[in-house]
């Protein structure tokens, strides 16, 4: 009887087990996929850096509340070096800094990553700052901008985002204001992604050098990403020269996207330099 019984309280316990393991597997497996993705370094990750926890630019998930949502989104919150910032173009500081687009034909695909729409290619474009070379990683739109100029917001930014060997980034922005359109950038909106997550190849070329003002003056300051995880350590440079984008192509890029500009930051101790 006693041996029944015993064997009776095995089974159930085994078969509890099993039920739990069943039950329970999906979230184990869940966590450990998100413990590998954390582990990543940023300088691996960059284009991956927003998509790790759910954030927005409104409402409780917004930039406001970006450091409670996770031990690592604290930086947007207690970092002393964020992004973006109010640029007061007045009496800076002069440096000389030799700034090198060399930017060339690119097959280009663009994804929406619910935050933004993001451009990657496959050519070997890249800048070379002080002569140290940065390569593109990808580049990608806010709206309204995110950096202010003289207390002023343009209606777009473009952010190119860069790397060197070692991992540092280097964010080259690009102010956007209304204006008859640039080709190149018309042939970028023609193909412009409404859904989520879904990758769109060009089906021609675009020369990226053109897009870009011919002007390469800019200001530079130590700065941060402006999404989460808002890791500082970023160098930032800031053309003088802003490019032109239609009313309607804004439109375009808000009924898709919606407003995407995180708020300005304080600036700090940091020194803004002219170059």
């Amino acid at each position: 009887m006693r041996l029944h019984f015993k064997s009776s309280l095995i089974f159930y316990a085994f078969t509890l087990r099993v039920f739990l393991v069943i039950l329970f597997a999906p979230l184990i497996g869940f966590a450990q996929e998100n413990t590998l993705t954390r582990q990543n370094p940023i300088y691996k990750t960059i284009d991956d850096e927003q998509n790790r926890l759910h954030w927005d630019y409104w409402g409780v998930e917004g930039p406001a509340h970006w450091g409670m949502l996770t031990k690592e989104y604290m930086t947007c919150e207690a970092g002393s070096k964020q992004s973006p910032i109010d640029i007061q173009a007045r009496g800076l500081s002069h440096r000389q800094e030799n700034l090198e687009f060399l930017y060339n034909i690119s097959e280009l695909h663009e994804i929406n990553n619910g935050h933004t729409v993001q451009i990657s290619h496959k050519s070997g474009c890249k800048v070379d700052l002080n002569k140290r070379a940065y390569k593109l990683r990808q580049f990608h739109f806010h709206e309204p901008s995110e950096l202010h100029i003289n207390g002023k917001a343009f209606p777009m930014e473009m952010h190119l985002v860069h790397q060197d060997e070692a991992g540092h980034i280097l964010v080259i922005a690009v102010m956007m204001e209304i204006g008859p359109e640039h080709p190149a950038l018309k042939n970028i909106w023609n193909w412009l992604p409404s859904q989520i997550g879904k990758e769109t190849s060009f089906p021609i070329k675009v020369n990226l050098r053109k897009i870009l003002p011919a002007n390469t003056e800019h200001f530079s300051y130590s700065g941060s990403l402006t999404t989460p995880p808002c890791s500082e350590g970023v160098q930032w440079i800031v053309l003088t020269e802003p490019i032109k984008i239609s009313e309607q192509s804004v439109k375009k890029f808000s009924a898709i996207i919606g407003l995407n500009a995180r708020p300005v930051q304080p600036l700090g101790q940091r020194h803004i330099e002219l170059n």
